[in-house]
């Protein structure tokens, strides 16, 4: 099935013309934040966490976002609400009975049938970026909403565990390094 038969791509604003006052005091969405909310900032996994709201370019937690540039998927965290999406990004609007947004999530990052469309439709690309266009062309596998569940819980998960691996060895070499230079100062 086709991504555009059961998904909306909302692109996000153009920031660059600016011409609403408001605008100024608005914070965009970024590639960090993106990154932050697929790596564990968004793991309530309540049976409601997506919804439909009506202004088209400001993040709500529970919305899902797809980056043109980087081509992955996310879901927005309580940290990110009120952010405004760019045209580099796109809110994914789905209906929540028929698609889980984290097996989205999923199938956009990590499907490897969705990566060898991706692979082909920027085959020969100087920059490749994505395109609305393109995206909602991709064909996308269902199974049933409880497979759905299970591997969008799994995938969110791992994501969180894999940044929590890379924190705590951060951590534990900022210690380490704060040791060997306590030791180095003894001297």
């Amino acid at each position: 099935m086709k991504l555009e038969d059961i998904v909306t791509v909302r692109v996000g604003k153009n920031l660059s013309r600016g011409n609403e006052k408001n605008d100024e005091t608005l914070v965009a969405y970024s590639y960090g934040d993106l990154v932050n909310d697929l790596e564990g900032s968004f793991l309530d996994f309540q049976t409601n966490l997506y919804q439909e709201h009506t202004d088209g370019y400001l993040c709500s937690t529970g919305d899902v976002v797809f980056s043109f540039v980087s081509s992955k998927a996310g879901i927005v965290s309580e940290l990110n609400q009120g952010k405004i999406i760019n045209q580099n990004f796109a809110k994914l609007i789905l209906d929540q009975e028929i698609l889980d947004p984290c097996y989205l999530c999923y199938a956009l990052n990590e499907s490897y049938n969705v990566k060898k469309q991706m692979a082909i439709a920027m085959q020969g690309s100087i920059v490749p970026k994505l395109t609305p266009a393109i995206l909602k062309g991709f064909e996308i596998k269902l199974p049933t909403m409880q497979k759905q569940q299970t591997i969008g819980k799994a995938y969110f998960t791992l994501k969180k565990y894999h940044a929590l691996v890379r924190k705590q060895a951060e951590l534990e070499e900022l210690v380490l390094f704060q040791i060997l230079n306590q030791l180095d100062q003894q001297q």
